[in-house]
């Protein structure tokens, strides 16, 4: 069973609460490898366990390839408002977060379920 975690994250001076989903065995899979061949193969395993570090090691990859890694942590992230959840993706982020802090905040404790 996929482990789930709720958290909630200030978001433009309102309590936002999300739940971060690990991404399943296949998916889980396919995302690392896309990260690693990004990186170009370069990347020390025990970098993979901090956000920050894989966050820096992108920032001189091409954009392209680095928004389908961000949008697929979307898929692990919904926003959870007054009992409903509601999966967020590329179309509909911005109309649930203010904050680009916000974004990365949420995209690290993807990085950290998986």
């Amino acid at each position: 069973m996929r482990k789930e975690s709720i958290i909630r994250l200030d978001d433009g001076g309102e309590q936002k609460e999300f739940k971060i989903r690990q991404m399943s065995a296949s998916q889980g899979e396919r995302f690392f490898f896309k990260l690693i061949l990004l990186l170009g193969g370069q990347t020390e395993a025990q970098k993979l366990s901090d956000p920050m570090a894989i966050m820096g090691a992108l920032a001189d990859k091409p954009y392209g390839k680095v928004q389908e890694l961000l949008d697929d942590m979307l898929s692990c992230i919904s926003r959870v408002n007054g009992g409903v959840e509601t999966q967020l993706t590329p179309d509909n982020v911005d109309g649930f977060i203010e904050s680009p802090m916000t974004l990365f905040k949420l995209r690290g404790e993807v990085f950290k379920s998986n």
